[in-house]
């Protein structure tokens, strides 16, 4: 599925790293996930690896990138935790997986592997500077001290992080420690919106919500969701941030007017705390890919009927 999405990420214009997600301990072997969707480490490897060859640009400003994500120590091997941050330092690819997102891999990882997650992530290799990981909600100082030194990456995930109540990540704390962290809206599992300015704004409320109205702003947020967000992937360098060298990469958004009455003295803050906002204009690469609020993508409205169909067949609808 990576080489179609790949396809069709070439086709619109988007920008895309792609991650090569992967099972390999199911609830036959103590893991998570049903033994239909895991698959042997051997394939897990050999295709991450053909991935990379086939569709990682490594040049600068390229628009398809490859990482490696094994899901979770709740559903992958150690043995494959290992081979994988050893291929990526190989190959020089990124890694992905979840970490520390609920209380229950607490109890998991001393049950299975004698130790906390973060501490079972380190001892498999994956404590490095070409990380990140998914929410990271439950470290203690110490842990999250080590992650910070050792350059993992976070990328924050508020609308799941209430919808499933799992609690909050210390965002503060994480970016004092100079952390890179960035902004997510994970899988459909979890949030099915993929909006970003929602993720934004949601980001903004809880931090506030977890540490008090005067700890973060909606200054502290867009950073989250530019710069801390190009630093997870790695590219710091050139997206995130509108200067000399960078990718011509941008959003314009529309606010309705009648929301932003008033609204004088901040427009960050305004954008953020008025009423929602859609993005009007987007540019990738200097490509215009939405125009006056509409997708500029030949045949959407075929392309719409055809995931309409295949959303009902999935669904047992017909």
């Amino acid at each position: 599925m990576i080489g179609a999405q790949v396809r069709t990420a070439q086709d619109l214009g988007f920008r895309f790293h792609a991650t090569r997600g992967s099972m390999t301990r199911s609830t036959e072997d103590g893991g998570l996930p049903p033994r239909s969707v895991t698959q042997a480490a051997e394939e897990v490897l050999a295709d991450s690896e053909r991935l990379v060859r086939a569709y990682h640009d490594p040049a600068p400003g390229a628009l398809i990138r490859v990482a490696l994500a094994p899901c979770s120590p709740f559903s992958v091997t150690t043995e494959l935790m290992t081979a994988t941050a050893e291929l990526a330092e190989r190959l020089d690819v990124r890694l992905h997986t979840h970490l520390a997102e609920d209380p229950d891999e607490d109890a998991y990882c001393l049950a299975t592997y004698g130790c906390r997650p973060v501490e079972y992530f380190d001892s498999v290799g994956w404590m490095t500077d070409r990380t990140w990981v998914a929410h990271c909600i439950h470290p203690d100082e110490a842990e999250l001290a080590a992650l910070a030194a050792a350059g993992v990456g976070v990328a924050h995930c508020p609308s799941s992080h209430m919808l499933i109540a799992g609690g909050t990540a210390a965002i503060r704390e994480m970016r004092g420690l100079g952390m890179a962290v960035g902004i997510g809206c994970d899988g459909s599992a979890s949030t099915d919106h993929a909006s970003l300015w929602l993720e934004t704004r949601s980001a903004l409320l809880l931090g506030r919500y977890r540490g008090g109205p005067t700890t973060m702003t909606a200054r502290d947020a867009l950073d989250l969701a530019t710069r801390g967000s190009a630093r997870c992937p790695g590219r710091a360098d050139e997206l995130g941030h509108l200067r000399p060298g960078a990718c011509g990469d941008l959003v314009v958004w529309d606010t309705p007017e009648v929301a932003l009455a008033g609204a004088l003295t901040d427009p960050v803050e305004a954008w953020l705390r008025c009423a929602p906002s859609r993005a009007w204009a987007t540019v990738v690469g200097g490509r215009v890919l939405l125009a006056d609020g509409h997708p500029q993508l030949p045949a959407l409205e075929e392309k719409l009927r055809e995931h309409a169909r295949a959303a009902r067949r999935i669904q047992g609808l017909y």
